[in-house]
């Protein structure tokens, strides 16, 4: 009857741990948030567990495809650059793929069949983890679509020029970054080669005209 406590627990134990180590470190209040979930979860909230798999699904699809598109938005050149030169890179990336690896144990195990079962006789409404998993894709997707486009527009060809008349042609350039804001426009370009990695801002303002 109570078989699913124990796996509520496990799940809960690890989100005040999580939450608890996040606060030592005075970090994002996202592991806060967790924290307290964890908390409902200890005390066998089912409305938690469902809610808590709901956000897993979320994150682990719009996580996904965030990982996924990465190696698109910029050259391989480049993304292989700073793999060989900033070393520094690649905590980021074990991070991103400890994130993935939580939200799918927290995924499975909190749609585990004895947490289901008791949801069902507890007369719970199913949750649609599908629907949880499109928008997490789907919003990914668009945000890397938008993204896309504005790093290969006109105001990113701009950003390129005005750092290549910097550093000149010994470079391959890529807009990592841009920013508009009424008239005046700020960015962030990468500039590489076989030897180093530089980090170039630029910026600009538009005239009444739109001249820049």
């Amino acid at each position: 009857m109570d078989a699913h406590i124990p796996i509520l627990k496990r799940a809960g134990m690890v989100l005040v741990v999580l939450g608890t180590c996040d606060l030592l470190a005075i970090r994002s209040g996202l592991f806060l948030l967790g924290a307290a979930a964890g908390i409902g979860l200890l005390f066998g909230s089912l409305h938690m567990a469902s809610l808590v798999r709901w956000i897993a699904a979320f994150g682990l699809c719009a996580l996904g495809v965030m990982m996924l598109a990465w190696p698109l938005m910029q050259p391989v050149d480049l993304t292989l650059a700073q793999l060989k030169l900033q070393p520094r890179v690649l905590p980021s990336l074990l991070t991103s793929a400890t994130w993935l690896l939580l939200l799918h144990w927290l995924y499975r195990t909190l749609g585990a069949p004895a947490v289901l079962a008791a949801r069902r006789a507890a007369g719970h409404k199913p949750r649609h983890m599908g629907l949880a998993a499109g928008s997490g894709a789907a919003l990914s997707t668009m945000l890397c679509a938008a993204l896309a486009l504005l790093l290969h527009g006109d105001d990113a060809e701009r950003a390129r020029r005005a750092a290549q008349r910097q550093f000149g042609p010994d470079y391959r350039y890529h807009v990592a970054a841009l920013k508009v804001e009424g008239k005046r426009v700020e960015g962030l370009v990468t500039a590489w080669n076989g030897n180093e990695i530089r980090n170039i801002p630029v910026a600009w303002q538009e005239d009444a005209s739109g001249d820049r």
